[in-house]
């Protein structure tokens, strides 16, 4: 994992979703990019776990595979929280972008 991203919380949720301590991966954290990160695995160095965004990345010998748990596919909400009296043009881009591509979540 990327110590430059949310590495340690991903670890953290990992973990929790494993049934034992004798199921624990070995983790490693590297001072790269995620694109890095990707560029290792592709190259038999390892497994990485990669946000929806970062599929479909073209390394050669990498393959994607979905995360799934005992009820299906596992997911990680994200949350966005701003000012109410943030007038910077760029948030109200960024809610429309988000309405679009998750238009079942609660923007409040």
């Amino acid at each position: 994992m990327s110590q430059y991203d949310s590495g340690r919380d991903v670890e953290v949720l990992l973990t929790a979703k494993l049934i034992t301590l004798a199921e624990r991966p070995r983790i490693e954290h590297r001072d790269v990019s995620r694109a890095e990160i990707q560029n290792l695995a592709s190259m038999g160095l390892g497994i990485t776990l990669l946000l929806e965004s970062d599929v479909g990345a073209n390394f050669s010998g990498l393959v994607y595979r979905e995360v799934r748990d005992g009820i299906g596919p596992a997911r990680v909400g994200f949350s966005a929280v701003w000012r109410d009296n943030n007038e910077n043009p760029a948030l109200a881009n960024f809610l429309k972008l988000l309405a679009e591509r998750y238009p079942s979540s609660s923007l409040a």
